[in-house]
């Protein structure tokens, strides 16, 4: 095991910018002019700092995890970065880098579809560079996980796009029961999953029209959306949606099947009662003939179990496979079944249970 000691001198001898230069020459050989040729929202008689300078301290930002723009500012403000930001954008005549309010002030005006437009290019770089070759399901499919989660709360009205959720308290000093309301706005996402890496592909965002709409934008909506502009963007990729229970419905079924995509969702017994029960009773029918051709045996260095399953479980006509994960280690037992419409065998059981449980990646 590396000590930090150790660690500390290893990276003595790693030139971070040099390493980020050679990354972007592969991958992204035309990253900068990406950059600059978004359509720039700003007067142009008052600009000092063109959109590439602007948008690459964003990028470092977040490569070199600040949590703020203005740590950003702060710690971006030497010499050095001054002169290793020139090197990256090929512009040796740099001389300052923006404040964070410049940047801020801009982004606020930027259309979201021009960083779109760029993000899509990268991700269409990399597949097309086969890097990420080892890590799809079952050798073909591509794992590309959906969630949607909170970005913002706010206890007054932020504008007329919030969501909006009430819930009843009781009132310390008086006693009386009051109704209290949380103004929100959620993103629903959508990411790449290769290996301990996630790459956000799209977003949506999970909005009221207006503030008089009578009844609100939710995820499932939101997700159709999604997959509309994915679909669109990515058409012959090979994809396999993977996502909590949620998405376990005929319509979210319908459409993968619709869009030539597989799915791998977690499964609770009484999302789709009609698929739990006919898995409970041929899971069943199966142990009591003393059969277990459909059981596979985890014997890993940290945990034990084993995984049954269940193929050809017609719902509505359409054909659903379900398999169940019992998994111990040191520390906890746990449970947890899915729902495919990739057969399963002895040979894949354990890599689609590894993907589906793969999902928490993209809370990172």
């Amino acid at each position: 095991m590396v000590t930090r000691k150790e660690k500390r001198e290893m990276e003595k001898e790693v030139n971070y910018l040099f390493e980020l230069l050679k990354t972007q020459n592969h991958f992204f050989k035309n990253l900068n002019k990406l950059l600059k040729d978004v359509d720039d929202p700003r007067h142009q008689s008052y600009i000092t700092y063109d959109t590439e300078v602007l948008l690459m301290m964003v990028i470092l930002k977040n490569a070199c995890n600040l949590k703020s723009m203005r740590e950003m500012t702060n710690e971006f403000n030497k010499e050095e970065c001054i002169k290793n930001l020139g090197k990256l954008l090929g512009n040796e005549d740099l001389e300052e880098l923006p404040h964070y309010d410049t940047i801020n002030d801009f982004l606020s005006r930027l259309n979201p579809a021009e960083l779109e437009r760029i993000r899509i290019d990268m991700i269409k770089k990399l597949f097309k560079k086969r890097c990420f070759e080892s890590y799809r399901i079952n050798g073909k499919y591509w794992g590309i996980a959906i969630d949607g989660t909170g970005i913002f709360t706010f206890d007054k009205k932020h504008c007329e796009h919030c969501l909006k959720r009430e819930h009843k308290y009781i009132d310390k000093e008086t006693g009386e029961e009051k109704i209290k309301t949380i103004y929100m706005h959620h993103v629903l996402e959508a990411k790449l999953i290769v290996g301990n890496m996630v790459l956000s592909v799209a977003s949506e965002f999970i909005e009221n029209e207006s503030e008089n709409v009578k009844k609100q934008d939710c995820e499932l909506k939101a997700f159709y959306r999604l997959t509309a502009r994915l679909k669109d963007t990515f058409k012959k990729l090979p994809i396999c949606l993977i996502a909590d229970s949620l998405y376990a419905c005929e319509n979210v079924l319908k459409q993968c099947k619709e869009n030539n995509w597989n799915y791998l969702f977690r499964f609770k017994e009484d999302r789709i009662k009609s698929i739990t029960d006919e898995f409970e009773a041929l899971k069943n029918m199966e142990e009591e003939e003393g059969k277990k051709a459909n059981v596979v045996k985890i014997r890993e260095s940290e945990q034990r179990g084993e995984i049954t399953w269940v193929n050809d479980i017609d719902y509505r006509g359409l054909g659903v496979n379900v398999f169940e994960c019992e998994v111990e280690d040191e520390k906890r037992k746990q449970k947890f079944t899915f729902i495919t419409d990739i057969k399963i065998t002895k040979n894949n059981a354990k890599k689609l249970m590894n993907a589906g449980r793969s999902r928490w990646r993209i809370e990172t």
